[in-house]
């Protein structure tokens, strides 16, 4: 997509203009964060209330009915259900197990399993499982 920045005069009002063939879910994303700025998801670790902008997420996943969002260097408790956070995101993240969303701009490269299923390197050098069912699904958000 192309993009064109314009300098305004200082005082005039600043807008912003999308020309687009239909709204897809990017779009739909790009006017939220010039609207309202990046989404915030609140984790907890030890007691303190720690807000992370989604795009600092690489996975978040459910483990023994707690869910954990995690960073580059962090791991946050989200007290949430992983299908409830799942409906709050936006086209970044797609579900890659019953129990995991990834994702997908912090998936460095991906590889062919055995059983249909497809390994994923995350940047931050995590390995995910993709498990078979949700493979389509990936292939498609990553353009495969």
């Amino acid at each position: 997509m192309k993009v064109r920045f314009n300098k305004i005069i200082p005082g005039e009002d600043e807008y912003a203009v999308i020309n687009a063939c239909e709204r897809s879910s990017a779009i739909d994303t790009a006017i939220g964060l010039l609207e309202n700025g990046e989404q915030i998801i609140v984790g907890y670790r030890d007691g303190e209330s720690i807000p992370c902008p989604i795009s600092k997420i690489y996975y978040i996943e459910t483990v023994d009915d707690k869910c954990f969002a995690y960073t580059k260097d962090n791991c946050l408790e989200i007290r949430s259900r992983l299908y409830e956070i799942e409906k709050n995101l936006d086209f970044r993240f797609f579900r890659c197990s019953k129990s995991m969303l990834c994702n997908i701009r912090k998936i460095k490269s991906v590889k062919a399993e055995s059983n249909a299923r497809m390994q994923a390197v995350l940047l931050n050098g995590e390995i995910v499982i993709i498990t078979r069912s949700y493979v389509k699904e990936m292939k498609k958000r990553l353009g495969l």
